[in-house]
């Protein structure tokens, strides 16, 4: 995947919080990172991908970033399992929204979500992901690429 595909993540990932009313204030540059060292927060939410391209997209943040999202959400319960839904919904958000910008053979399957960051069996050793940081309410997260 070229670099300048990466703006399709960074528009859908700040789409999905201003839908939630709340503005995407800080995204860092992407970079690449070996997956033999993979990148991530407390949950992931992982989309494998299919079709031109093949991997998988995966959105991981840690839970005090979620919590505070159910809450700006007006969600009251907090709970392990609405941590995860939340974090896969974004990871679901992210691809769809990416899907329109390669088409309909841009396929996604339903999200897979994971305590922590995703392993070799979602990102193998041997490739490179790109990494695109994101920041909101003083909170670090990030969405991971790994298309070849």
């Amino acid at each position: 995947m070229k670099a300048e595909k990466l703006n399709v993540f960074i528009e859908s990932v700040m789409a999905f919080y201003s839908q939630i009313g709340s503005e995407l204030k800080g995204i860092s540059t992407p970079y690449l990172n070996e997956n033999a060292q993979p990148l991530g927060y407390d949950f992931s939410g992982i989309i494998s991908i299919s079709g031109p391209f093949t991997g998988c997209v995966y959105v991981s943040a840690p839970s005090i970033m979620l919590r505070e999202m159910l809450k700006v959400m007006g969600e009251p319960d907090i709970s392990i399992n609405n941590l995860k839904d939340l974090v896969g919904e974004v990871a679901n958000t992210v691809s769809g929204n990416a899907r329109t910008e390669f088409g309909p053979d841009f396929i996604i399957s339903p999200p897979v979500i994971v305590e922590g960051i995703p392993g070799t069996n979602y990102l193998p050793k041997n490739k490179r992901s790109y990494i695109i940081p994101y920041h909101w309410h003083g909170k670090d997260a990030l969405i991971g690429i790994c298309l070849n």
